[in-house]
């Protein structure tokens, strides 16, 4: 077993070095500017390191639910499970568009929801979905 930091570690560490030593040294506003822009992708970065294969599995889970698809242990890697996520999100599309879908109380709508609040939390952990 190798002991080192996890990617989202470094990322977040080139992160912070950028936002407390970098930024404040930047004597032009196109260098600070890069400097803020490089420092947030490092977290959308870090944060999909971390959470995205939870988040996505999740999202598979609802996904499978909602349209009564068997097959969900059957993801093994993490493309397998982006691949059945997209194929499940064509038929979710077609779906509504069939049935007329648009309870915004319902369980589709829940997921939708849920989904883009788990989306927001990678690229923007602050914005509020409520």
């Amino acid at each position: 077993m190798q002991y080192r930091p996890e990617a989202a570690d470094l990322c977040e560490a080139i992160a912070d070095f950028l936002l407390k030593e970098v930024l404040p040294a930047a004597q032009s506003d196109e260098l600070s500017y890069k400097a803020l822009v490089s420092w947030n992708m490092l977290g959308v970065v870090a944060r999909e390191l971390r959470d995205e294969e939870d988040l996505l599995r999740n999202e598979a889970g609802r996904l499978h639910q909602l349209l009564d698809e068997p097959g969900l242990e059957d993801l093994q890697t993490l493309q397998d499970v982006k691949q059945r996520i997209a194929s499940l999100n064509d038929k979710l599309a077609e779906k509504i568009r069939s049935e007329g879908v648009a309870d915004p109380k319902g369980q589709i709508w829940a997921h939708v929801k849920q989904t883009l609040a788990e989306n927001l939390s990678i690229s923007n952990p602050r914005f509020q979905t409520e």
